[in-house]
């Protein structure tokens, strides 16, 4: 009587854990990466809702606002510490978004900034950068994608 081989081998489980291992090392890190990321997004947009609050102080009068009449949301809510505007070119014409100190951000480091910045206007329409601001900034692989250039 014939015998048929039952199972796998040895060398085969092996080898298929050493794949496991070799693409959990490469995917959990990205991973971190990918909500640390997500997570800053949130800061873009609370940074969003202060953009859309200065275009319109622009629209009705004609120039940027001073830091104490901008008029939005700057408390602490979420994955963000503050929302500031600081005085830039005649006014309120660049925005930091302070990240908080959560534990979902520690990859940050503390009080990490996202800065956006108003490069002038086109027709119109205010033109906006986002960037990592200074020291205090975000690494750049952190950033969301609207940020990177």
């Amino acid at each position: 009587m014939k015998r048929f081989q039952q199972g796998f081998t040895l060398i085969e489980l092996m080898i298929v854990v050493a794949i496991v291992g070799i693409l959990a090392a490469i995917a959990l890190p990205a991973y971190q990466d990918y909500l640390v990321r997500s997570r800053v997004s949130e800061g873009l947009a609370r940074g969003a809702e202060a953009k859309t609050s200065v275009a319109e102080y622009v629209s009705a009068n004609g120039s940027f606002p001073s830091t104490v009449s901008a008029g939005f949301n700057s408390a602490a809510a979420g994955q963000v510490a503050s929302v500031r505007c600081t005085a830039g070119a005649g006014g309120c014409s660049v925005i930091n978004v302070t990240m908080s100190n959560s534990p979902q951000l520690t990859a940050l480091g503390a009080n990490r900034v996202l800065t956006l910045s108003s490069t002038g206007t086109r027709n119109g329409i205010i033109v906006w950068r986002c960037r990592a601001a200074g020291t205090n900034g975000i690494n750049a692989r952190f950033l969301p994608g609207s940020c990177k250039n």
